[in-house]
């Protein structure tokens, strides 16, 4: 009786130790027609209740698909649906600096009537037409809403690349000096796609070309976290206001980019989106709040 239950015991152990440690990615099978999947009930909901459920949320992280005019289209309507439900939105995009404010206020209460697009810098900033992204500013326009800019300017940029500190100011020497570079999650998630060094600098291996872009890409999600919790802080001032801060999906996915440099400055709750294209099966389990779904531009129709 007593060697049964020691065998009982060890095959108990056995499996139970094997299941707590799972190997596979664990994965939501996503239902066929969906417009938003909530993550957190695993169910399908319309974007009427997508706008109840942020009811209780000041601060939203979207992630953005840069060339797709369907996800900004799709985008733009959720943030109108919010303004017509009484938010006061406040965008805060990658594609701008802190620097950029002034205009930016201009632009958005309609008393700018200059070129935008060439006062701002657009093509160097972005790098996409400017009308792929005219709809989101829109919807923030006519809901009369705010548009601020969160990232690194290009020679702060470069500076970090090169980790040239005298090129750098003192406070963004400070910055440069304590960025975490030890967020293993985070390190894993971009590992893929730093695997390869598409542009090695003169006497620089392989390792130290990772490293650069690794460092680079740390210095942008916490300069963008830490200066939306300087909004957060100050711009915040009524329940109806939301901070939208919009940027790419990588920057956002898991909470492991911008928001999880935003949540060691600032302890106001957040929801998280990121866009799916319409079709898709799967998303990992912690990905985001809520997947958006939107149907991808259609391709070029082929010339003779």
């Amino acid at each position: 009786m007593q060697y049964f239950r020691a065998l009982f015991l060890a095959v108990f152990f056995i499996l139970f130790s094997g299941c707590s440690h799972p190997q596979a990615t664990l994965q939501h099978t996503l239902p066929k027609p969906c417009g938003v999947y909530d993550m957190k009930q695993a169910a399908c909901i319309g974007d009427a209740e997508l706008t109840a459920r942020l009811s209780p949320y000041r601060v939203l992280f979207v992630g953005d698909h840069h060339a797709s005019e369907a996800m900004h289209r799709r985008f733009a309507g959720v943030l109108s649906r919010l303004g017509e439900n009484g938010r006061r939105l406040l965008l805060a995009n990658e594609w701008f600096t802190p620097e950029d404010d002034d205009l930016l206020s201009r632009y958005a209460r309609g008393t700018y009537d200059g070129n935008f697009t060439a006062e701002i810098g657009w093509k160097t900033k972005a790098g996409y037409p400017f009308s792929l992204y005219e709809p989101i500013y829109k919807s923030i326009v006519e809901a009369g809403g705010t548009l601020y800019g969160i990232n690194m300017d290009k020679p702060f940029q470069k500076a970090v690349s090169d980790g040239n500190l005298s090129a750098m100011s003192e406070d963004e020497q400070a910055f440069f000096k304590h960025l975490d570079l030890n967020l293993s999650a985070h390190k894993a998630m971009l590992a893929p796609f730093f695997a390869h060094c598409h542009a090695k600098q003169e006497g620089e291996d392989a390792q130290q070309c990772r490293e650069r872009m690794y460092r680079v890409q740390v210095a942008w999600d916490s300069y963008m976290g830490e200066q939306s919790a300087g909004l957060a802080a100050t711009r915040l001032q009524a329940p109806e206001d939301l901070l939208v801060v919009f940027a790419g999906a990588f920057h956002i996915a898991y909470g492991l980019g911008i928001s999880a440099r935003f949540a060691r400055r600032s302890a106001e709750p957040y929801a998280t989106i990121l866009p799916v294209p319409a079709g898709s099966t799967e998303a990992d389990v912690g990905e985001a709040d809520y997947l958006l779904f939107y149907t991808p531009d259609a391709p070029p129709k082929e010339t003779e």
